[in-house]
């Protein structure tokens, strides 16, 4: 097994022999887990590579001191809500839904 790689798309750390994709650009290969990581990257290289985050190449790249961003899996990701203070009933959409903090009682 060759020496894992991240996938710029995803985070994913991968396998160079076994991915499922890979990509050319300025002269260094990018691997990637799958199709759609590689699409999205053909699609704009930049966006993935130009915040400094650390190459996905078969060679050992030099870390960035900020990791990569990664896109949730499908999509944006929902903004975090906090539970009510005591007393407090939040907003509902009137169904019978539970809220996340009610499945840990």
């Amino acid at each position: 097994m060759a020496e894992l790689v991240k996938d710029l798309v995803c985070g994913m750390e991968i396998d160079p022999e076994t991915a499922a994709g890979k990509s050319e650009h300025q002269g260094t290969t990018y691997y990637f887990c799958a199709d759609g990581c590689k699409t999205d990257f053909d699609a704009d290289p930049a966006k993935y590579i130009g915040g400094g985050a650390a190459a996905a190449t078969a060679e050992p790249a030099t870390p960035s001191a900020e990791p990569a961003a990664a896109a949730p899996a499908g999509g944006a990701a929902a903004p975090a809500t906090e539970p009510p203070t005591a007393g407090e009933e939040p907003a509902t959409s009137g169904g019978s839904e539970k809220r996340w903090w009610e499945f840990w009682k």
